[in-house]
């Protein structure tokens, strides 16, 4: 059977390989269906007419779709265009948003087959068997499915996988990193060519803004060291990589196992850079897991600040203080090491007082930037489970679920304020001396400033 895995049409800035994706499609192979291909319309930079176009051209006995609250109603279009010009055709979709509005995603996406919650690389080569007639087993037993049954949407329990060591590597041949961008986050890098690993799955954390755990789950499972570095000798003896990206939810959690991982690299005496575009953890962070992380490669990270006002973060459940913010951010510092901030503008109880001391906070911490998001009500997250339910968020247009644009705004404060807000903190910011020398001095070409231009435009004036 012919099978597509696909990383929909997007806006985003991020153009990194799909290695869910390609877990997926290794998965496939390993059970025998070795036609698969990943078509990334971010990177190919797809719009619907030629995505149709390729349809037209291209037969495929299952499409599967990457999907992502913000980019929904794009790829229902994507995926009446699969309909249409295949009839025949089954389409799946799985990926965050499925996970988190399971019981109704179905009926969102009309136009969607089969759909998968969490973690498929089990359950889909099955549902490949099953449907290819190679196994007869029931649909009840395919972990995480989603299916519909006269009428009636059927969630079948999702599954965690216990040993991500016998979990094969991504199929880098389907998603050659050196045919990516060189700057895949849309912003600043050091080495190329970069690819993205994943070295653990699982966050245990409560971040009330945050739906990781629908996905991955809160139990934290991780792959040996001697597992991850075999994937990386793949990718910087086969693929050229050197820059890693780890993608992370909670990497430093335990410091000797980061020290393993220190010393596995040393061993190794590559000429690499690694980083952490998602963030890392500042509670767990201490001067001598910073020392060995920049003596193997670090050269920067982000840090999840969030807020500058410790009435917020106590909302937020971040189980961080301000004072213990500022304290770890110097000793990052003083490690030689440069970290950039999250912050979140507009979060739900959040007053224009408590966004000034957000602003405030930033320009007084050690970063060399900081990346303002307005809140999104995401589906599967505390924080818009608890807006629903009193009635402050309704229905969600899922177009509107980019960090630069305003969804929602608290009490008291209009979406346009909230968005002059955003727009204050980015520029008051970032046009300071310290930092704009300091970003001058990263600067790798003049796409490199083509790109962030781009970014800078959409980030200050997409509304």
């Amino acid at each position: 059977m012919k099978i597509l895995l696909v990383t929909p049409i997007s806006d985003t800035h991020y153009v990194v390989p799909p290695i869910g994706l390609g877990y997926l499609a290794s998965a496939l192979r390993r059970n025998g269906f070795n036609e698969v291909r990943i078509l990334d319309c971010i990177k190919e930079k797809m719009n619907l007419r030629r995505f149709e176009e390729f349809i037209e051209k291209n037969s495929h006995d299952v499409v599967g779709f990457q999907i992502f609250s913000c980019d929904f109603a794009t790829t229902i279009k994507q995926m009446e265009i699969v309909k249409k010009n295949r009839p025949e055709t089954i389409v799946i979709i799985g990926g965050v948003h499925v996970s988190t509005t399971s019981e109704r995603v179905l009926d969102d996406a009309k136009f969607a087959d089969y759909g998968f919650c969490g973690e498929s690389e089990v359950s889909l080569p099955k549902f490949m068997n099953k449907i290819s007639g190679k196994e007869d087993i029931p649909f009840d037993s395919i972990e995480g499915l989603v299916r519909k049954e006269n009428g009636k949407t059927i969630v079948n329990q999702r599954l965690y996988i216990e040993d991500l060591n016998a979990i094969e590597f991504p199929a880098w041949d389907l998603m050659d990193p050196r045919t990516y961008p060189e700057n895949p986050q849309g912003a600043f890098f050091k080495n190329f060519p970069i690819a993205p690993i994943s070295t653990s799955r699982g966050c245990p954390y409560l971040c009330t803004f945050c739906a990781s755990h629908t996905n991955m789950g809160r139990m934290v499972r991780f792959r040996s060291i001697e597992n991850v570095m075999k994937e990386m000798d793949q990718l910087y003896y086969d693929y050229n990589v050197r820059e890693f990206h780890i993608i992370d939810d909670v990497f430093n959690l335990y410091k000797e196992r980061v020290y393993e991982f220190c010393q596995a690299l040393r061993e190794r005496n590559w000429d690499i850079s690694y980083t952490f575009p998602n963030g890392i953890r500042l509670n767990t962070l201490d001067r001598e897991v910073l020392q060995a992380m920049k003596e193997t490669g670090v050269y920067s990270f982000t840090v999840g600040i969030e807020s500058g006002s410790q009435r917020i973060l106590n909302h937020m459940k971040k189980s961080l203080t301000l004072e213990e913010i500022e304290d770890k951010v110097n000793l990052i510092n003083e490690a030689g090491l440069h970290p950039s901030g999250f912050f979140i503008i507009g979060y739900p109880a959040e007053t224009e007082d408590d966004i000034k001391e957000t602003i405030k906070f930033a320009k007084k911490l050690k970063i060399k930037r900081a990346h303002f998001s307005n809140f999104l009500p995401l589906p599967g997250t505390e924080a818009t489970r608890v807006l629903q339910s009193t009635g402050e968020v309704g229905e969600i247009k899922w177009g509107e679920l980019f960090y630069s644009r305003v969804p929602y705004s608290p009490p008291g404060i209009s979406k346009e304020r909230l968005k002059a807000l955003q727009r204050k903190a980015f520029i008051s910011f970032h046009l300071r001396w310290r930092i704009i020398i300091g970003m001058l001095s990263e600067i790798k070409s003049l796409r490199h400033i083509q790109s962030l231009v781009k970014r800078m435009w959409d980030y200050l004036f997409t509304t």
